[in-house]
C-alpha cells in the first residue's frame, strides 16, 4: 500500500507533461488525418485517473484549411507507464461543446477524406486486408457534451443537429461499436442508438450486420439487419416504424402534404430492401388509427421526381369515407371553399391496390351509413388527376363498383363520381338514410354519372350535373294508397299526397330515367307497373330547393293484344315541397270533370 501511494504521488513528477500535451494532439492527427490546433496549454489531472484536457481545439484539413471541427475542449485518460516512457496511450475521450462540419464538394468529395489511421483502417478493410502498419488502436468510450452536427451538400441547404449528448463505445477499430446519442432534430428532441460488429466493413462499403433505433416524439423507427453504405447502398432486413400522426411526421421533415392530414396512427411491422432510392417492405403488417393491413408495398423516392407509392395492402376493415377525405374531402364537406387544394397531386404519385380479405366477416368495409364487404379498390395519382376506384364489393346483398375522380384545371379543380349498384336492396337504402315521402323498395340495379367543375370538397348535390337510372323488378311502393288516391282525385279537388299515404303499391317493375343539372333533376322516364295499373311520372325536380313540378298519370296497365280500350288514365300535377306535394287533378287545372 505504502509502495503504491508513493507512485502515485510521484508519478505526477515523472510525467513530462509537455510530452503528453503533444502526444495527445498528435494521436487526434493521426486518426482524423488532419492538422489540430490548440489554443489554451493543456491541464492534467491524475485523481482518480490520470487525465489530460486540450482548449480551444480547432481540427483543419484539405488545401484551404477549412475547418473539419472545433470543440471548446477535448480530454482523455491515459496511461502513467506509457506517459513516463513518453509513448502514453490514451482512452476514453471526452468532447465538450464540440461543432462537427460535415460535407460534400461540387465533385462529391467527402471533406473528412484524409490519410489518419481510421481511413487507413477503412481503406485496409476495403481492400479485404489489413495494413501491417496499423494497429489495432484502442480508442475506448467517446463522450460527447452539447455538441453540434452541422451537414452541407455542395448547391443545397445546410442540415444542423444540435444539443448533441451521449457517447460512441468503440474498444478498438475492428471491435463492436455502439452509439447512444440525443440531440434536436428539426426541433425535436431525438434519441439514437447504433451497434454492429463489423464497423470498419461497413464504413468500407461491404455488408455489415446493424441493428439501430431512432425516437422522437413524431416517430420510433427499429431497424434489424444487413446494411451497405458502398456507392450502392442498400440495406435488408427487419423494419419497425410507428407514428401516433402521419402529418406531424411529415412536418418533423419539413414536408407538408394537407391530403393525408387526417391520417392520424400508422404502424408498420415489414421486411424492408433498399435498392438505389426505392425501397419494397414484404409482409407489411399495416396499422392505420384502428384499422389493420397486411401485404407488401414499393416506396420510390428519387432525386429528380415526385416520390411514389404502391402495392396491395389487404384490410382487416376499412372507413371508405375517412381514407377518401384524407385525399380529397367529399361533397359537402367544406361548401366554403372556394378553390380546391390539388396539391397532393404534383407532391407524390401511387399506384396502390387495397381491400379487405375474404376470410374477414361482414362489415369489414364501411362508407357511411353503409357496410360493405369483400371491397377491392385501387387508388392512384399521376399527372395531375386523383382517381378512387372499387372494383368489387358487397354492399346490401348486391354488388357495387364506382369511381370517384380528382383533376385540376388551372386554379380550378372538379371531380366526377361513377357508381354502379346491381340487385341491392334499394329498401334498405332508403330505410338507412331514412329518406321520407312514397319510394320504391326492393331489388334494384341503379346507375349514376355525375360531374362538377367545383371544388370537389366544395360541392354539393346541388353543383352536380350528370344522369341517374333505377331499375328494379318486383317491390313495393311504400306510403301510396291508390284507391285513396284515385278517390280524393274523383272529388275535383286539390289533395296533400299523405292524405293518400296510409297504404302500399305492390309493383312488377319500376323504371326510373333522370338527368341532373346542377340543383335541377329531370324525370324523364319514371314507370311504376303492377300486374294491372301503371304510374308514368315526367318533369322537373329542383331539389336544390327541395321542390318537385312533376305530370303524371295513373291508369290501368295496357294488356298485351287488348281489342278494347281500358279505362281512361287518372292525370294530375304533382307540386309543392317534398315530402309533402300537393297533388293536383288534371280537372281541376283544366275544368273538366274527372273519369267516373
Amino acid at each position: 500500500f505504502l509502495v503504491g501511494a508513493a507512485l502515485r504521488v510521484a508519478f505526477p513528477f515523472l510525467v513530462q507533461t509537455e510530452t503528453v500535451a503533444r502526444a495527445i494532439e498528435q494521436t487526434l492527427e493521426h486518426w482524423t488525418g488532419a492538422e489540430v490546433h490548440v489554443g489554451k496549454e493543456a491541464e492534467f489531472a491524475f485523481w482518480p485517473y490520470p487525465r489530460v484536457t486540450l482548449g480551444n481545439v480547432r481540427i483543419a484539413g484539405g488545401a484551404s484549411g477549412n475547418a473539419l471541427a472545433s470543440a471548446e475542449a477535448i480530454s482523455a485518460n491515459f496511461d502513467l507507464l506509457g506517459a513516463v516512457r513518453g509513448a502514453p496511450a490514451f482512452s476514453d475521450f471526452e468532447l465538450v461543446r464540440p461543432t462537427i462540419h460535415v460535407g460534400w464538394d461540387e465533385a462529391g468529395v467527402f471533406n473528412w477524406r484524409h490519410s489518419g489511421w481510421i481511413m487507413q483502417a477503412i481503406d485496409a478493410a476495403a481492400s479485404g486486408g489489413a495494413s501491417p502498419d496499423l494497429p489495432d488502436e484502442r480508442i475506448g468510450v467517446v463522450s460527447i457534451r452539447d455538441g453540434i452536427l452541422d451537414i452541407a451538400r455542395a448547391g443545397g441547404e445546410p442540415y444542423r443537429i444540435t444539443d448533441i449528448n451521449g457517447s460512441i463505445d468503440w474498444p478498438a477499430l475492428r471491435r463492436r461499436i455502439e452509439l447512444s446519442l440525443s440531440g434536436v432534430v428539426n426541433g425535436e428532441m431525438t434519441r439514437w442508438t447504433f451497434a454492429t460488429d463489423q464497423p470498419l466493413a461497413l464504413l468500407a462499403g461491404h455488408d455489415a450486420s446493424v441493428r439501430t433505433t431512432l425516437s422522437a416524439d413524431p416517430t420510433t423507427v427499429q431497424f434489424e439487419g444487413t446494411a451497405n453504405l458502398s456507392g450502392n447502398a442498400f440495406v435488408s432486413g427487419a423494419l419497425q416504424l410507428a407514428t401516433p400522426s402521419l402529418s406531424r411526421l411529415l412536418a418533423w421533415q419539413g414536408k407538408d402534404i394537407p391530403a393525408v392530414g387526417t391520417v392520424g396512427q400508422l404502424g408498420i411491422d415489414a421486411k424492408v430492401t433498399t435498392s438505389g432510392y426505392a425501397a419494397r417492405l414484404e409482409n407489411v403488417k399495416l396499422t392505420l388509427d384502428n384499422a389493420q393491413a397486411t401485404g407488401v408495398l414499393d416506396l420510390a423516392m428519387p432525386p429528380e421526381g415526385l416520390p411514389q407509392v404502391g402495392g396491395t395492402l389487404a384490410f382487416d376493415r376499412i372507413d371508405l369515407r375517412a381514407f377518401l377525405t384524407a385525399f380529397s374531402p367529399l361533397p359537402g364537406a367544406d361548401q366554403n371553399a372556394p378553390t380546391i387544394d390539388t396539391a397532393f397531386i404534383h407532391q407524390f404519385g401511387m399506384d396502390l391496390n387495397f381491400g379487405t380479405a375474404r376470410r374477414i366477416p361482414a362489415k369489414s368495409a364501411v362508407f357511411a351509413p353503409f357496410s360493405l364487404q369483400t371491397i377491392a379498390a385501387g387508388m392512384r395519382i399521376e399527372n395531375g388527376r386523383a382517381a378512387f376506384d372499387i372494383g368489387d364489393s358487397t354492399v346490401l346483398d348486391g354488388r357495387m363498383t364506382g369511381r370517384i375522380v380528382l383533376s385540376e384545371n388551372g386554379f380550378r379543380g372538379g371531380g366526377q363520381l361513377q357508381m354502379s349498384l346491381g340487385n341491392v336492396d334499394i329498401g334498405a337504402i332508403v330505410s338507412t338514410l331514412s329518406l321520407p315521402g312514397p319510394l320504391p323498395t326492393g331489388i334494384g340495379s341503379a346507375d349514376f354519372e355525375l360531374s362538377t367543375a367545383r371544388p370537389l370538397w366544395a360541392t354539393t348535390l346541388s353543383d352536380m350535373s350528370g344522369k341517374f337510372r333505377l331499375r328494379m323488378g318486383s317491390g313495393t311502393l311504400t306510403h301510396f294508397n291508390r284507391a285513396a288516391f284515385e278517390e280524393h282525385a274523383a272529388r275535383n279537388a286539390f289533395f296533400n299526397i299523405t292524405e293518400a299515404a296510409d297504404g302500399s303499391f305492390d309493383f312488377t317493375r319500376a323504371d326510373v330515367e333522370a338527368r341532373l343539372d346542377r340543383g335541377l333533376a329531370e324525370l324523364t322516364k319514371a314507370e311504376i307497373e303492377s300486374s294491372d295499373t301503371l304510374l308514368t311520372l315526367a318533369g322537373m325536380i329542383p331539389y336544390r330547393t327541395g321542390s318537385v313540378a312533376l305530370a303524371g298519370t295513373l291508369g290501368d296497365r295496357p294488356q298485351t293484344g287488348a281489342t278494347t280500350a281500358g279505362t281512361p288514365a287518372l292525370s294530375f300535377f304533382v307540386g309543392g315541397s317534398w315530402p309533402e306535394p300537393v297533388i293536383s287533378p288534371a280537372s281541376v287545372l283544366t275544368g273538366r270533370q274527372p273519369r267516373q
